[in-house]
């Protein structure tokens, strides 16, 4: 009975955790979705009692800035909680300059629309075993934080090499970077460092953290090497 009562004890522990995890999880969620929500309801009350067309209008613009930020909350939030029941058991051969150049098309007019540019730097195709799905929403994560953080007139470019049987997924970008003090909790969910001004949810690095996760990579963060912006690298094992 022995075997019996430890396989036992260990899935009441996992049980446990994830019962934990959940109820931490809903916590964060309705307390994050109070901000944008008190934020739109009183732009509302500003509209309704502005007294000209123009404070009205002003009003009315910012209301609808704030449905969008909390629309790409709900989204995060959903993508998460989607991921977090996924196993890495839908693989296939997938080329990453390919998806790449796939993502970065998708999000060009958006990156446009903020005087950013997007790039996709010149190399070999590098091909490993992934959820192409999951690999799409990870790299659009990546380019979106990157987009979000890097400053006007500058690009983001990615990047991929590969060597001694690894292959490196990187998003570049010229934004304020992060202190290295910070950049250990950076992944955590719901986390924004001291000082952020770009606007998101603190939720986009803790989705691409977990997909690297279910591939088996790692994620490694660090500043640019010339010290301006920021460098973030999924590692992939061929």
């Amino acid at each position: 009975m022995v075997p019996l009562i430890e396989r036992l004890n260990r899935l009441f522990t996992r049980l446990e955790a994830s019962m934990q995890k959940e109820r931490r999880f809903t916590a964060d969620a309705a307390h994050e979705l109070r901000t944008p929500v008190a934020a739109i309801k009183a732009q509302a009350q500003v509209a309704r009692a502005a007294c000209g067309e123009a404070e009205r209008n002003h009003a009315l613009d910012n209301a609808i800035l704030g449905c969008d930020r909390a629309a790409h909350l709900i989204e995060q939030l959903l993508t998460l909680a989607r991921i977090d029941t996924l196993g890495n058991d839908v693989t296939e051969a997938c080329q990453l300059r390919v998806i790449a150049a796939e993502v970065i098309a998708a999000i060009a007019p958006a990156a446009l629309s903020q005087h950013v540019r997007l790039e996709l730097t010149e190399g070999a195709e590098v091909e490993v075993r992934c959820n192409p799905v999951l690999l799409r929403i990870l790299l659009r994560n990546l380019i979106d934080n990157a987009v979000r953080h890097t400053q006007p007139e500058t690009s983001v470019w990615v990047s991929i090499t590969h060597q001694q049987g690894l292959a490196c997924l990187s998003v570049n970008d010229n934004g304020p970077g992060i202190p290295e003090a910070e950049l250990a909790r950076v992944s955590e969910r719901f986390y924004r460092p001291i000082g952020t001004s770009a606007s998101g949810s603190g939720l986009g690095l803790s989705i691409v953290n977990r997909i690297a996760e279910i591939h088996g990579a790692s994620l490694r963060i660090a500043p640019q090497i010339s010290g301006a912006g920021l460098s973030v690298t999924v590692v992939f094992k061929l």
